[in-house]
């Protein structure tokens, strides 16, 4: 009878335990961790460059603002933006920007070697002079 009575309990006790585990809650799910895309590549700038043998490089989107500077033939330039037929550019070669005409510009082709920007030369030096002559006495 005693080994009933252990087997029993020790059921009693499995069972217990069984549900005692079961009425456990547990936490919130671990967080799921997606990994974000990488971000899309830097968009290659939009290269033209001036198809006349002058273009007037101004302040703002009009013939009526004031001109700032002058493209000439082949120069290159990047559009930053557009405007009703103007483009805000930066000048490749001369670190300068301004609105022109579109009318003006043309899509640099991919095949055609991009200019190098302008190296800026050190400023001229001026040639030393000669010591004078000490005088006789």
């Amino acid at each position: 009878m005693t080994l009933r009575r252990t087997l029993t309990g020790l059921a009693l006790c499995v069972m217990a335990l069984a549900l005692f585990m079961g009425c456990v809650e547990t936490g919130p799910p671990p967080p799921m961790v997606v990994e974000a895309p990488p971000p899309p590549p830097m968009p290659e700038p939009q290269l033209y460059f001036v198809n006349v043998s002058s273009l007037a490089l101004r302040e703002g989107p009009t013939t009526a603002a004031p001109q700032i500077g002058t493209l000439n033939f082949n120069d290159e330039v990047e559009i930053l933006e557009t405007s009703s037929g103007w483009a805000r550019v930066g000048d490749v070669r001369r670190e300068r920007t301004g609105w022109a005409s579109l009318r003006y510009l043309q899509p640099v082709p991919a095949d055609r070697p991009r200019s190098a920007p302008r190296k800026r030369s050190a400023p001229a030096k001026e040639p030393a002079k000669p010591a004078p002559a000490p005088k006789a006495m």
